[in-house]
């Protein structure tokens, strides 16, 4: 089964057969299916999650649509984003982000 969805990641979806897999279009047809997915929980602040979502609505999401993609759905380009972490090997940068969250978080001296 391939979940579409209508109105891009609008949270609505329509299921339909898929008969054969050689029949998949991949500028279509959705990688893996919502049952497929796993959800899992993140913390982070609500700055970072609208930025986050923001980025991934309207610059993802774009981008994509630009290069003839349709039925964009949010799994999916979450799934991208988890890969190109692990596999772009972002330790470092993850690492430094990490910290100066922390720095950021001492307050001045002297205010």
């Amino acid at each position: 089964m391939a979940e579409t969805t209508t109105g891009s990641t609008s949270g609505q979806s329509v299921t339909q057969d898929e008969d054969n897999d050689e029949d998949r279009d991949p500028m279509e047809d959705t990688a893996f299916s919502y049952e497929a997915a796993s959800q899992r929980p993140f913390y982070a602040r609500d700055e970072t999650i609208e930025t986050f979502d923001s980025w991934l609505n309207y610059e993802l999401e774009r981008e994509l649509s630009i290069r003839g993609y349709q039925n964009i759905v949010v799994r999916e380009m979450t799934d991208a984003l988890l890969r190109t972490v692990v596999e772009e090997d972002l330790v470092d940068e993850v690492a430094e982000r990490f910290e100066q969250a922390r720095y950021d978080a001492i307050p001045e001296s002297g205010e």
